[in-house]
């Protein structure tokens, strides 16, 4: 069972809410970012991050009055009624609708809310520093739910009138907000919620251990802000991986080593892999579909996931990445961008190879949830995703 709250959001008043929200490196450059940033003077980015380094006293004093500097000008404005905040989403032909609400960290604890992905103690620290210096999330915890159709007539049944908010963001994907407070909608999706068994993390997992952090060495606040997507709706893309080097093998010798649990063949066009057990290789202006045709019988869930076949059979195995957190010769980069990208990085260095992957499934995340279990680094991408600062909850 689920307990949402309606709540006091802040939001872009007297301001376009496209110039607001804060960018993010997974769609944009660093140096797309910061033109973005001195173009946009009133802009969360200056919050999140204002100068790159979180921990200095200074930034942190500069974000404050940022965040103080948007609200005496009504930049910002809380609203003076609670509300459920009804939000749709879309991207090309995809689209998702949910909302926007408070939930409690307790769920959390009691694993209500599930976790999917190991949490980092510094990046989450880091969070919490960002949070309690201004006393605000910024950004909503991701949160996917069993499709429930009764929840989702209840919010068709109030976005027949004209959104608050609808804007392109910078990523192409299409946001609309309604801001609803009417009692009855309120109760009634209070009530709904109750039918929710869990709530599973999509995206944020080191907000939602940064805010465990606020509630046990603060007073602060008890709960979080979230966006609620039905798990039907909520898309996962590939993670691909590019490798720098063949860990000094040649291209016939890493082909030959990989042979031997991968059916390899050569294809004429990028290759996008169809199915589980199945990869695309790109290497010297070859693209090649690798098909896992070793015995799993002896793996358990976890290890039987895509992610770490590769990760076991070849990263390991043959390319000697033993630690693909922190292994400098791996980058990753989300499907979202498409194998041109891919290309791109092998081509500016030719001893490298990349490798694209069958996306990870939702149900796949919802399993290795329910078991508090991890999933493998770097394998959901979740997009598109909900804005930082469309919304923000002040803990006050």
């Amino acid at each position: 069972m689920v307990d949402i709250w309606p709540f006091y959001g802040t939001r872009p008043y007297n301001q376009d809410a496209k110039s607001l929200i804060a960018p993010s490196t997974d769609h944009l450059s660093i140096e797309n970012i910061e033109t973005f940033r001195k173009n946009n003077y009133w802009n969360y980015l200056k919050i999140l991050n204002p100068v790159g380094q979180l921990k200095e006293e200074d930034s942190l004093l500069e974000a404050r009055k940022h965040f103080n500097e948007m609200k005496d000008n009504d930049v910002i404005k809380k609203d003076n009624q609670l509300n459920f905040y009804i939000y749709q989403i879309e991207l090309g032909n995809h689209k998702q609708l949910g909302f926007l609400s408070l939930a409690s960290i307790d769920d959390f604890e009691k694993n209500i809310i599930k976790p999917h992905e190991k949490i980092y103690e510094n990046r989450k620290n880091e969070r919490a520093d960002q949070m309690m210096n201004i006393n605000t999330q910024i950004g909503p915890i991701y949160v996917s739910y069993s499709s429930d159709l009764t929840i989702r007539n209840l919010l068709l049944s109030k976005i027949t009138n004209p959104p608050s908010y609808d804007f392109e963001s910078f990523d192409k994907s299409v946001h609309k907000l309604w801001c609803i407070h009417d009692k009855k909608f309120i109760d009634e999706l209070k009530l709904l919620a109750k039918n929710i068994k869990c709530l599973y993390i999509a995206d944020g997992h080191h907000r939602m251990g940064a805010m465990q952090n606020i509630k046990k060495n603060t007073n602060l606040t008890e709960k979080i802000m979230i966006a609620a997507f039905p798990s039907n709706e909520s898309k996962i893309f590939d993670y691909n991986r590019v490798i720098k080097d063949l860990n000094g093998l040649s291209k016939n010798n890493f082909l030959e080593i990989l042979s031997k649990d991968f059916d390899i063949t050569k294809k004429n066009k990028p290759h996008k892999p169809s199915k589980k057990n199945e990869f695309g290789m790109y290497h010297e202006d070859q693209w090649y579909s690798l098909e896992f045709i070793s015995s799993l019988e002896n793996y358990d869930f976890i290890d039987s996931l895509d992610i770490n076949i590769l990760n076991k059979f070849c990263l390991l195995k043959i390319l000697n990445i033993k630690d693909v957190n922190n292994d400098e010769r791996i980058r990753f980069i989300a499907g979202c961008h498409g194998l041109d990208a891919l290309e791109k990085k092998v081509d500016e260095n030719p001893d490298s190879v990349a490798f694209s992957i069958f996306p990870s499934e939702i149900t796949d995340v919802i399993r290795v949830a329910d078991n508090s279990l991890t999933m493998p680094p770097k394998s959901t991408w979740f997009d598109p995703k909900p804005l930082d600062g469309l919304v923000v909850y002040e803990f006050n």
